[in-house]
């Protein structure tokens, strides 16, 4: 069975569709879901370990976060 989008009963049919919208993470959950995925990757791509990836990736960001927040901190006082 073929389905073809380019079908014009296809098109017509499902052209009143409603449109899912997906909401957008917050930014500081996206790049810990970025940071997660790089590090699944770089240990090969072993499944079951998800949770442990995400807070590595949590752990790190926050770390960078509290690492700006010091020098910006030392700054203002110079």
């Amino acid at each position: 069975m073929k389905t073809s989008t380019s079908n014009p009963k296809f098109s017509e049919k499902y052209a009143s569709a409603p449109v899912i919208h997906t909401p957008q993470l917050p930014q500081r959950f996206e790049k810990i879901r970025q940071r997660a995925q790089k590090i699944y990757r770089a240990r090969g791509g072993m499944m079951g370990m998800t949770l442990n990836d995400w807070l590595m990736a949590e752990l790190e960001l926050k770390q960078k976060l509290e690492k700006q927040t010091n020098h910006q901190q030392t700054e203002d006082k110079l």
